[in-house]
């Protein structure tokens, strides 16, 4: 049975040479995978006719609540923070550093992709973030005092087109 192209594949639309881009302006593809416990949010978004942007936010910890039977200036907290904004230095200056009102900490990055893209563009762009983030995963992992993220699964704020 003949496909009649270009044609919708959930939140994409599928062109005669394979791109994919957005099914409609106002619906931008968004999905997410789970590498080394940490969550990858990726949204596709068009910003003009030719272009888009990869959105890419991980969640690496999160910082200790003030609603815990300790008072709000706690060591532990106050050496998150400290944590936090060393880790701000030595981050590449593209990415930004994010303190989400739940008190996650995440790391933002975009990218410039044409659209319509390919599939095989989409999961290289993110694969080229992890391997760039693993070392920054590592560390959040293993010295820096934040506590674990947990696995909520709702969007982050700041991952949508700007």
């Amino acid at each position: 049975m003949p496909l009649d192209i270009p044609f919708t594949i959930g939140p994409f639309r599928v062109e005669p040479d394979g791109r994919l881009a957005p099914s409609t302006p106002e619906h931008f593809p968004s999905f997410h995978v789970r590498w080394r416990g940490h969550r990858l949010q990726a949204r596709l978004a068009a910003h003009d006719a030719a272009g888009g942007t990869l959105a890419l936010q991980t969640v690496i910890g999160r910082i200790p609540s003030t609603g815990r039977a300790e008072a709000p200036g706690t060591a532990q907290r106050e050496a998150a923070f400290t944590a936090l904004q060393a880790l701000r230095t030595v981050l590449p200056q593209e990415w930004r550093l994010a303190l989400l009102p739940d008190h996650r900490v995440a790391v933002n990055a975009r990218a410039t992709i044409t659209l319509p893209t390919s599939a095989e563009a989409l999961i290289t762009g993110i694969t080229l973030f992890l391997l760039q983030m693993a070392p920054y995963l590592e560390l959040a992992d293993a010295s820096l005092p934040f506590e674990p993220a947990g696995t909520a699964g709702a969007e982050a704020p700041g991952i949508g087109p700007e």
